[in-house]
């Protein structure tokens, strides 16, 4: 089980002599195995939607026996296959494009087309960056929104649902990711399990000002108190790992976080490197702040992401990436998805798609340039970084082929299967990926969308062509990173091959 922070003290033969660390960050220790090689600077940013996204709405067919069909299952929460309806859209209050955002011949034969709120990410499209992958579920799909997310998070539709996906592969490489490194930072109250359990190091905050050695007294006698910490944290962490394994992961943990937390914030004195990029005039941090120099993430210099909760968090992790302090993977979420009712009662669905069109938008054109500092900052990273990032989205499932009800204003949609997903970055081959779902042709209900893409395809895409990780290692299999599904379930879907998707380069 994970090891929260008032378990890893009580447990802790040091913890008597030691303070408590800070109370919205962890760090979960594991088992390390064998090395690989990867590369040293690759990046990935997770964008969660929290409630199972619709996606049926988000990419939604144009024309053709699709559009026949989306019209007849949707018959008021259906998306405009015109300009004028765009344009009318606008004019009752939707944000967003008045124009069709269209995506192009999907390999199906029908035309389709991005939500209209997406306008910024169809900028991206349109210039080659952002893909569009079809139709991403598992195998033996579940509507539950426990079991899904847990499913997610292990990519194992039959298992228990103990490992985390990611965590197992920053496990299987203690050389990449030694247990005393912070390479994954979460802006979240808690870890995602996602990332854990692993043998590596996990931050967890909603604002750098959490990250702090709470330590009573002037500043002599915290750093005293500090360093007795540390030095007590490093004998656990020097001991026998075969003879006192816990002891030894709790050490780790201790001076992991030690060593780490003053370079992202430093109480009272703006030098934690993180934070020099978020301080205002008077050098004090807010998590509101403006990055100090032009960002397409500042509010005052992008008016379209002011107030938006995931720019807010997206302008965080770029500040860690631009200050180079080892972390190079990344979780952001944003909720309000599970839209059973009033999913477009004043547009509601269509400002979520807002917020992360423009929050992922901003982020991008935010590392496709090169920075400039004011002065007395050295030591970051102030080039075009876009070409070592992607984002990639994932959410639990996607809802139901039929809106729920008739009003347009009391309408929503249901817990449903797959739905599409994007991965967006400087290295990503833009395009539509797989044949989009047959709305006529459901999967074990009638208001479930078929698979096109198993999300192991999708998730191990990014480890295999992003993060090299060889094909012996990812598996599927036993003691793998992903486990297989080789029992058939009553659409015939198994798992038990990994084929990559072309949205990255071999």
């Amino acid at each position: 089980m994970p090891i929260t922070r008032r378990q890893f003290l009580k447990r802790s033969a040091a913890s008597a002599a030691a303070l408590s660390l800070g109370p919205r960050f962890r760090w979960l220790p594991g088992t390390n195995v064998s090395y690989a090689a990867g590369p040293s600077d690759a990046i990935v940013v997770f964008v969660r939607q929290y409630g199972g996204n619709d996606g049926i709405n988000t990419v939604y067919p144009l024309n053709g026996t699709q559009r026949t069909n989306y019209d007849s299952f949707r018959p008021t929460l259906g998306l405009p296959d015109t300009n004028a309806g765009c344009a009318q859209r606008v004019t009752d209050g939707a944000p967003g494009s008045s124009t069709v955002l269209s995506l192009g011949a999907n390999a199906d034969g029908s035309n389709y087309a991005l939500h209209p709120a997406m306008t910024a990410l169809h900028g991206l499209y349109g210039a080659g960056k952002l893909a569009v992958v079809n139709g991403v579920h598992y195998p033996y799909a579940d509507h539950s929104h426990f079991r899904s997310e847990q499913i997610w998070y292990t990519v194992d539709p039959l298992g228990t649902g103990g490992l985390g996906w990611f965590g197992a592969y920053l496990s299987k490489y203690p050389g990449l990711y030694p247990a005393t490194a912070v390479p994954g930072v979460m802006l979240e109250s808690d870890l995602v399990p996602i990332f854990t359990p692993t043998s590596t190091g996990l931050f967890a905050f909603n604002r750098l000002s959490e990250l702090q050695f709470p330590a009573t007294g002037d500043t002599a006698e915290k750093t005293a108190k500090k360093n007795a910490c540390h030095s007590l944290y490093a004998a656990s962490g020097g001991l026998n790992p075969a003879t006192f394994p816990e002891l030894v992961s709790m050490g780790n943990t201790g001076v992991a976080t030690l060593d780490h937390i003053d370079q992202y914030y430093q109480p009272g004195s703006a030098t934690g490197i993180v934070e020099k990029l978020l301080i205002d005039g008077s050098g004090n941090y807010d998590n509101d702040n403006p990055l100090v120099y032009f960002s397409p993430l500042n509010p005052g210099d992008n008016p379209n992401i002011a107030g938006m909760g995931l720019a807010r968090d997206l302008k965080h992790v770029a500040a860690v990436i631009r200050s180079n302090v080892g972390a190079r993977f990344f979780h952001v979420s944003t909720g309000g998805f599970d839209t059973h009712s009033n999913q477009e009662d004043g547009f509601f669905h269509s400002f979520l798609w807002q917020e992360i069109s423009e929050s992922i938008t901003a982020f991008y054109n935010e590392l496709n340039q090169a920075v400039t500092l004011p002065g007395g900052y050295s030591g970051y990273l102030t080039g075009n970084l876009a070409s070592k990032v992607i984002i990639i989205t994932f959410t639990e499932f996607g809802r139901t082929i039929r809106q729920n009800a008739y009003n347009a204003g009391s309408a929503g949609t249901d817990h449903a299967t797959a739905t599409p997903q994007f991965v967006v970055g400087g290295a990503v081959i833009g395009g539509q990926y797989g044949a989009y779902p047959q709305l006529d042709d459901p999967g074990d209900n009638e208001d479930d969308l078929k698979m096109t893409y198993d999300f192991r395809d999708y998730f191990g895409t990014v480890l295999t062509r992003w993060l090299n990780v060889p094909l012996s290692d990812l598996g599927p299999g036993a003691g793998k990173i992903f486990p297989s599904t080789p029992i058939a379930d009553d659409l015939g879907n198994i798992y038990t091959t990994f084929t990559p998707i072309g949205f990255l380069a071999p």
